[in-house]
């Protein structure tokens, strides 16, 4: 027993058989590509499993509960005599339900099967046609088309259904059993197709799209900031449909920032083409080239689908045409397994996308920045917070182009590429604690022994033959910018207003000649802005402050501490000339990472157990820089009240600051002598370290003579 619901306001109540029966869908343009992972696929099909056993056994006199799962808005189009209604949002889920009907009935062999028929022309990709073929083919072959998907989240999902359904065909499946995963069964089938529903929603004539999608994200629905400019950007290219289709594949590819972006394109028609014949490299020199190479992919794509149209042997999955292979030519690899066979690895990036696009725009308006106009002026220009995102994005649409638009998609690619092979990011299974999992690492092309081509990926500034797990020479420049890098990342934590960012990228941008950079002259540019941004601080007003100390300053002095353990071949190393400073830095600088320590400690506590007649100290003694160091907030409030000597034996030293390591080494000296940290050594060494930081602030060394010192 089922019913329906219909509204004069546009609002139906449709099961899943209902939803293709009749009606056609287009997922337009400015929606992303499909992009549904196993996680989304095998929590619909456990859902779906879930209400039919549930159902099953609340069964009354025939009665089947209902089950529904979620919303689908359109907007109705009329064209030719036809409606068709645009997805507005629910397509991820639509995509997956069409995917799972060309392929779960004829495997289950329902009795009649007239999917293949009845599914043919009804869910639309505007202007992907990689993805409307795809669609074609399943609805057409089933799951004897999976081999010759071209998408590689359309194949997935063909790949896991097929699996999901093929399992529940063996004898052994436990069919009514709760927890099978990657399960659709013909009950399972039978349930969704009748008693699975949808309310579609359809707008009203004439609705405002972009005010909808603004109202809709204020409310925390529906499209993200990012998604609705990207509409507003494809609508400026509207007049050239070819074009929006190459600015659509640039925007879902550099989305995806936990990859290399060069996975995101086809190594046959494309990944050669924009990043070279060892994918190390980014050739297009303007926006001209770069379209050009999309859309003359997009054509090879065509002809070559239509070449595999036209041989029989297209229905059998992996198959490959010799002709093809004499040739040389396309990428042979089964669609489905690339993922497994290119796997250089998952990465957390620094920063986000809608943020990452304000990055591109401010360098598109060839806006630039520096601590000091920061200090002055610190709303001025393109603001990096991804809640000004639109309001940025519409100033600067107000008096743009289709040239102008298809400038910042070359822009956000060339970017991105430079963020990928040039900045810090966490790689993904190194070590138990990521958070000094720090990498700079570049994606290059790898040739197996069986001529097999993948990507893999290698230290940036390492040698050549350098792997990625390889440590890069401790006084190397490179291993200067990695350090530099990380030092203002665990400095502003934030994916929002990160200016430091936003300077490398910009310096990349104008300095990126034939994709590589001087790595001397990049360290040397890192350092010149942190030795600017510590002469915006007034020094003698902040140091002796207590934890209202910024964490700059702490990270800044370990750089130049580190820097001293690393190399002697630096001014701003050599200005550190005590003898003990300089022995422990070379002592502890090898096992130093930059790490997210972000709360301030007292060396010796504020209130000591006076039970075991430790005595407080002054307000200005407690907190005088010569007391202070950073660590987690984890490590503080477990310890925040041991004594010094406590302190250096219960924390483990290789996990601090240097400045840390440094007094701890000092009160092991004291405790040698019988003598204890107290004011007179907390002035002592505060003193020295803030002499240290005054005379790099005032020294010149953020002008050309940083240059020339260095060199």
């Amino acid at each position: 027993m089922t019913t329906t619901l219909n509204t004069s306001d546009g609002l139906r109540e449709l099961t899943v058989r209902q939803i293709f029966a009749h009606d056609t869908y287009r997922i337009p343009i400015y929606q992303r590509a499909y992009a549904w992972a196993t996680a989304e696929i095998q929590t619909l099909l456990r859902d779906i499993r879930d209400a039919r056993i549930n159902s099953a056994r609340e069964n009354r006199r025939g009665y089947v509960r209902e089950y529904y799962i979620g919303s689908l808005v359109v907007n109705a189009h009329h064209e030719n005599g036809k409606t068709i209604y645009e997805v507005i949002d629910g397509q991820q889920r639509l995509t997956t339900l069409f995917v799972l009907l060309s392929i779960a009935p004829r495997l289950l062999k329902t009795q009649p099967s007239p999917w293949d028929e009845i599914l043919q022309g009804k869910l639309e990709f505007e202007g992907r046609e990689q993805s409307q073929e795809d669609l074609h083919r399943l609805a057409r072959d089933g799951a004897e088309a999976i081999g010759l998907l071209t998408t590689d989240g359309i194949a997935h999902a063909a790949q896991l259904i097929n699996t999901a359904a093929t399992r529940a065909s063996s004898p052994t499946a436990d069919l009514a059993d709760h927890n099978a995963e990657g399960i659709i069964a013909l009950e399972d089938l039978q349930y969704l197709l009748d008693h699975v529903k949808v309310v579609r929603t359809e707008l009203p004539p004439n609705t405002d799209l972009n005010h909808y999608f603004e109202v809709m994200n204020t409310r925390g629905e529906q499209l993200e900031k990012h998604e609705i400019l990207k509409a507003r950007m494809l609508h400026k290219l509207q007049a050239r449909p070819e074009e929006q289709e190459s600015f659509a594949r640039i925007w879902d590819a550099c989305a995806q920032l936990t990859r290399h972006i060069q996975l995101q394109f086809s190594t046959s028609s494309e990944r050669d083409r924009i990043f070279g014949h060892e994918w190390d490299s980014f050739l297009p020199e303007d926006a001209d080239a770069l379209f050009d190479i999309l859309q003359n992919a997009q054509q090879y794509n065509g002809r070559q689908n239509a070449a595999h149209e036209d041989t029989p042997e297209h229905h059998v999955p992996g198959r490959v045409r010799l002709i093809d292979l004499l040739q040389a030519t396309g990428d042979f690899s089964d669609p489905s397994n690339r993922d497994a066979e290119e796997d250089p690895g998952s990465y957390t990036p620094i920063i986000d996308f809608p943020n990452f696009l304000l990055h591109v725009l401010k360098i598109q308006l060839r806006e630039h920045f520096s601590w000091a106009e920061q200090e002055q002026e610190p709303d001025a220009g393109i603001r990096l917070e991804d809640k000004y995102l639109l309001e940025e994005f519409d100033k600067a649409l107000q008096h743009a182009d289709d040239a102008w638009v298809r400038d910042f998609a070359w822009l956000l690619l060339r970017s991105r590429y430079l963020l990928d092979t040039f900045v810090i990011r966490v790689q993904h299974g190194i070590a138990d604690d990521d958070d000094e999992n720090w990498v700079i690492h570049q994606g290059y092309k790898y040739t197996s022994r069986g001529n097999q081509r993948h990507l893999s990926a290698r230290a940036t500034f390492g040698s050549a033959a350098a792997s990625a797990g390889e440590e890069l020479e401790h006084s190397s420049a490179g291993r200067r910018v990695l350090m530099l890098q990380s030092m203002f990342q665990v400095t502003d934590t934030r994916r929002a207003s990160k200016y430091f960012l936003f300077q490398i990228l910009d310096w990349l941008n104008a300095n990126a000649q034939n994709s590589r950079v001087d790595t001397e002259s990049f360290a040397q540019y890192l350092e010149r802005s942190a030795v600017e941004r510590l002469r915006t601080i007034n020094l003698r007003d902040t140091l002796h402050t207590g934890t209202h100390v910024p964490n700059f300053i702490f990270n800044f002095l370990d750089y130049v501490l580190w820097l001293r353990g690393a190399t002697e071949n630096s001014l701003l190393a050599r200005m550190i000339d005590d003898e003990k400073v300089v022995r422990w830095s070379e002592k502890h600088s090898r096992n130093f990472h930059f790490r997210y320590r972000t709360s301030v400690e007292h060396f010796y506590p504020v209130q000591p157990d006076e039970t075991q007649l430790h005595k407080a100290l002054s307000q200005a003694e407690v907190n005088h820089f010569g007391n202070l160091c950073i660590m987690s907030r984890s490590e503080n409030s477990a310890r925040n009240n041991l004594m010094p000597k406590a302190k250096v034996a219960q924390y483990k030293s290789t996990d601090q600051s240097l400045k840390f390591q440094i007094m701890a080494e000092t009160a092991r000296e004291l405790e040698l002598r019988g003598q204890e940290w107290d004011p007179q050594n907390i002035r002592a060494h505060g003193d020295h370290m803030a002499q240290l930081l005054a005379q790099i602030a005032h020294s010149g060394l953020h002008a050309d003579t940083l240059d020339e010192s260095l060199n």
